[in-house]
């Protein structure tokens, strides 16, 4: 198992009740696979992982800071 650090904004902070949570997940677990567990729609935010947006079918082989990043919304 890698922990990765999940960095949350906006509607996902008031979720988790936190702006960062823990994760572990299995060894080449994909983005999405990440995003499953954490019941967040793949189709709902972009993700950045060590600080690059990437594709959800990224594989996280090390531990990594992920930010899970929705839409912006205001006036």
């Amino acid at each position: 198992m890698i922990l990765h650090k999940v960095l949350l904004f906006g509607p996902l902070r008031d979720k988790f009740g936190s702006n960062q949570i823990d994760v572990d997940m299995p060894e080449n677990s994909t983005v999405e696979a990440l995003l499953l567990k954490l019941e967040v729609d793949p189709n709902f935010v972009n993700v950045a992982v060590d600080d690059e947006i990437v594709e959800i079918s990224m594989q996280l082989s090390t531990p990594s800071e992920i930010a899970l990043l929705p839409p912006v919304s205001g006036g």
